[in-house]
């Protein structure tokens, strides 16, 4: 049985090996999964060219039984205009089961004609496109925002079969009528019980001289992670010894002028990209404390690995961040003085660092591998 796969990722291509990489979550360990129902995927996403500085913080998306046909010099306006229409429906005419992962603009368009040529198909539903697309930071973003959310409802309630990553957020937004379940597409394939214990040690034998490690991960390319939320609560703090860490994508140069502005350019550090997987747990765990202060979320992802590293956190009012952490470390979104305030109050609380360290760690065994595979498999033989 052969298999599509739909979504607006943009895949790093490299033109002396002919392979296909990521710097997000589509990547061979996630992409195989699907083998496991289907003898080939082919992806129908976009493409750029990978670049020579990129190569040491890619990871690779091909397989065997992986295939990419990709959208060529995507743009919003050819997508406006119907350009992609028809590949998009040839592609999904020689396949026998469609996967739509949304919200993206070439998902819409497949949710379409899976709906039209009566397909099999599965939806993913991962995120919010009106938080995503409002808060993106640009004109275009708010004109398309309205139009890609009753795009998204419309579609969503008449799909056959939904995924969601949330358990209650995106269920509410978006409501399907048919066939879905709520299975996080995290993947902590071990958790390790000790990372409690050095959590603990760590927060116990912090020495209040020693310099305080908050971290943030996204791309730098947009507003909707938080990035000037969290700078601005470090300008509140007024401490010297607290340091923000963004790792993420992207240009700087706006942020590293709004750190200046705000006279905390000395504590704010871009510690660029990394592989998925242990690079960046092994980032985390070097951390004191993770920020979340997004925009727009759907069930994030590396909140959940976060979490699973037994590291506190702080996280805003967004999406499926409050059915994580606990209200006591949620504070609305853009509210910096809040943020600052929360961190005032926890940072050098052993105990209550520790408390939240077990917590988080206790809540992220829900999202241990084995249990969503056996939740999504059962899901997904009924469909097939």
């Amino acid at each position: 049985m052969q298999a599509a796969f739909f979504h607006d990722s943009k895949l790093k291509y490299d033109e002396k090996t002919q392979q296909y990489y990521t710097s997000g979550g589509l990547n061979k360990q996630f992409l195989t999964k699907y083998l496991k129902y289907f003898d080939t995927v082919t992806l129908i996403t976009r493409k750029e060219k990978l670049k020579e500085e990129e190569k040491e913080k890619v990871a690779t998306c091909s397989d065997n039984n992986i295939f990419f046909h990709p959208i060529e010099n995507y743009s919003m306006l050819k997508w406006l205009l119907g350009k992609y229409n028809k590949k998009i429906k040839e592609e999904m005419k020689q396949k026998d089961f469609i996967i739509i992962r949304v919200p993206s603009f070439i998902g819409i368009i497949a949710l379409h004609y899976a709906i039209k040529l009566n397909k099999n198909y599965v939806v993913e539903m991962v995120g919010c496109p009106w938080d995503s697309l409002w808060n993106y930071g640009n004109i275009q973003g708010k004109i398309i925002a309205p139009i890609m959310y009753l795009l998204t409802k419309y579609y969503l309630r008449k799909a056959k079969n939904v995924i969601y990553v949330s358990n209650e957020f995106l269920q509410k937004r978006y409501p399907n009528k048919h066939n879905n379940i709520g299975c996080s597409d995290v993947n902590l394939l071990y958790i390790d019980e000790k990372k409690l214990e050095s959590r603990i040690s760590k927060i116990e034998n912090k020495i209040e001289d020693e310099n305080y490690k908050l971290g943030l991960i996204g791309s730098l390319n947009v507003n909707f992670k938080g990035h000037n939320t969290a700078i601005k609560a470090l300008k509140m703090l007024k401490n010297n010894k607290i340091e923000l860490h963004f790792l993420g994508a992207g240009k700087k140069e706006k942020w590293e002028n709004m750190a200046k502005k705000y006279h905390v350019e000395n504590q704010v550090f871009f510690d660029g990209t990394l592989p998925g997987g242990e690079k960046v747990y092994g980032w985390m765990d070097e951390l004191d404390l993770y920020l979340i202060p997004s925009l727009q979320e759907g069930l994030p992802r590396a909140l959940v690995e976060a979490m699973s590293r037994a590291c506190p956190v702080i996280g805003s009012n967004i999406g499926g961040i409050p059915e994580l952490i606990g209200k006591e470390y949620i504070f609305g979104k853009k509210n910096a003085k809040k943020l600052a305030e929360m961190l005032k109050s926890i940072i050098y609380d052993k105990k209550e660092l520790v408390k939240m360290a077990k917590k988080n760690f206790e809540k992220s065994l829900e999202f241990e591998s084995n249990k969503l595979e056996t939740k999504k498999d059962k899901f997904m033989k009924n469909i097939l």
